[in-house]
């Protein structure tokens, strides 16, 4: 679900995750290519709009997934130090 919100709607990912600043920036940036993508010049420009909003998207996305695993490698380590030989 989160991978589809990503790709389709990506400001609603913040929503989900209650990153309200990364929200309107992400809402500034999608916006920006939709209404570019109902103009006839701007439906050129609109992918690299919509392009830059999904990478913020999925960034943030990236870095929450690293931050969880360092957290458990880190738990792991140091359940393996308390532990006697």
């Amino acid at each position: 679900m989160k991978y589809l919100a990503i790709m389709f709607v990506s400001p609603l990912y913040f929503v989900m995750r209650k990153s309200w600043g990364a929200f309107v920036l992400n809402s500034l940036i999608y916006g920006t290519a939709v209404i570019l993508l109902v103009s006839l010049v701007g439906a050129f420009i609109a992918p690299f709009f919509w392009a830059v909003a999904v990478g913020h998207a999925g960034w943030h996305l990236r870095k929450e997934v690293m931050a969880e695993h360092a957290e458990m490698i880190a738990t792991k380590i140091a359940e393996k130090m308390g532990q006697p030989r």
